[in-house]
């Protein structure tokens, strides 16, 4: 709890009834589209279904969003929990349904099974006639079999600890997954409250319908990932020894479950000041520990992140345009390109990371730049598949929330000052359109349906960009503080 330092429009505050019946309908509506949505299958004929159900939970999630941003200050702390407990329900709703759209998690379960045989997924992949005594019904639907293992040590620990627990191996591992992401639920309410944020704001988090529909409802390793850079940050917030040891050993696990985590890495060094040397030593310690085990696999310890590198694409947006204007300059273009790419993000990160030492102790600016660098990182991407963008959202809820404690919010009549932030909040919507090009195109991109995806949240980010924070006049009716969640 905290005294809001800003002022209240009182004229733009919703009425607390009107706000608690926004919720309550909104919550209702987000479970019965969730449960339909975790019920469709992967057939052309559900797509079209599948895309309605989204899309209208999306919608409800954004009027819920909109009440929450509209409500008196204190009212804020009564909502939290209600929020939290409904996200936690989603969550524990659709975790027990076969994945729909994606393939992905037969694969985290047959890499778990050739674990728990004692034998190296980094060597063989699920072709090897090595592998053949393993074989089983998960085997027959495991794609791209002549690949090895992408994923890092930390994930596959996860998959080959899933196949222990008794009872069906898909729901078990989905089951897993979705407890990894109701603890990021947890940890974000946590980090708010260690920042005296508003930490309602975990709404952006906790009812995001990418998160439930996408992560959890179709089993996405992601969620591995995203707990444990969660729990790294929330980690730095304790100005310990220990506190510094254990974020490190946390980044580290976060970047062996997907290795996303690495574009956040320099901004977590730069503020684990003064331990700076035991939270690298922790971050090495655990690297070495996880790929101990898959030592003797050498350098094809990366020959399936690698492959997956070289040739996956889709779905992007500055690395399709670029390529699509090299195309016509070079045979090479892809690989030009990916080069371009790759260079830009580094300087991306490098110019942050610049801006970041001018206040290496701040959380707010970590989180800030954390989600910056992400950004940049998405939007330079040659694959951006829709679950992907959710390794943003628990950043975004902290900047929204340093927004609000700001006084920059709808409330105050200053929603202005948060177009940049609404403008990716639309694009983690609209990237599920992706899966409107089988509908399109018969399994081929339709540049049409890409640009549509990005074309909204980019014209709302460049008003932002040309926005003016002097330009808007102060709220005339004003309350007095009040405490806040």
């Amino acid at each position: 709890m905290e005294s809001d330092s800003g002022t209240t429009n009182a004229r733009s505050a919703l009425p607390d009834a009107a706000v608690w019946l926004t919720l309550a309908l909104s919550g209702a509506a987000l479970c019965a589209l969730c449960w339909a949505f975790a019920r469709t299958d992967r057939t052309l004929a559900m797509r079209a279904r599948m895309l309605a159900l989204f899309f209208s939970a999306f919608a409800v999630f954004i009027i819920a969003v909109l009440a929450v941003s509209r409500a008196r200050a204190d009212l804020l702390p009564r909502l939290v929990w209600p929020i939290v407990i409904l996200g936690i329900g989603l969550r524990l709703a659709v975790a027990p349904v076969r994945p729909a759209t994606t393939s992905d998690v037969y694969r985290y379960l047959w890499e778990g099974r050739v674990v728990r045989a004692g034998l190296d997924p980094y060597r063989e992949p699920p072709s090897s006639p090595r592998l053949a005594h393993l074989r089983n019904w998960v085997w027959n639907v495991v794609p791209f079999k002549s690949v090895p293992a992408a994923y890092p040590p930390a994930a596959q620990y996860v998959f080959a600890a899933a196949g222990l627990i008794p009872g069906p191996s898909v729901i078990v591992l989905k089951r897993v997954l979705a407890l990894f992401d109701v603890g990021t639920v947890l940890l974000l309410v946590s980090i708010l409250a260690a920042m005296r944020l508003p930490r309602s704001w975990v709404i952006l988090y906790a009812w995001h319908p990418l998160v439930v529909c996408e992560l959890v409802a179709r089993g996405h390793l992601d969620t591995i990932g995203i707990f444990f850079m969660a729990l790294a940050f929330r980690l730095t917030l304790a100005p310990t020894r220990a506190g510094s040891a254990f974020s490190g050993a946390a980044l580290a696990m976060s970047i062996l479950a997907k290795g996303y985590a690495i574009i956040v890495a320099p901004f977590f060094i730069l503020a684990a000041r003064p331990r700076r040397g035991v939270f690298l030593v922790a971050m090495a310690a655990t690297a070495a520990l996880a790929y101990a085990p898959f030592a003797s696999a050498g350098l094809d310890l990366f020959r399936g992140a690698a492959m997956y590198g070289r040739g996956w694409r889709g779905n992007s947006s500055v690395f399709a345009l670029l390529d699509l204007s090299l195309s016509r300059l070079s045979p090479n273009h892809d690989a030009i390109a990916r080069a371009i790419c790759l260079v830009a993000l580094l300087a991306w990160v490098a110019a942050l990371l610049r801006k970041a030492m001018l206040a290496p102790g701040d959380p707010a600016g970590t989180a800030r730049f954390a989600l910056i660098a992400l950004i940049g990182f998405f939007l330079l991407s040659p694959a951006v598949y829709p679950w992907y963008l959710a390794w943003t959202l628990p950043w975004l809820c902290l900047a929204a929330a340093e927004k609000d404690k700001a006084g920059d919010t709808l409330r105050r009549g200053s929603g202005q000052a948060l177009l940049p932030h609404v403008a990716w909040l639309l694009l983690t919507g609209a990237i599920f359109g992706f899966y409107a090009h089988d509908l399109a195109g018969h399994h081929r991109e339709a540049w049409w349906l890409t640009a549509l995806q990005y074309a909204l949240p980019a014209a709302i980010a460049m008003a932002g960009a040309f926005h003016r924070p002097g330009a808007v006049s102060p709220p005339r009716a004003t309350a007095s503080a009040a405490p806040r969640a």
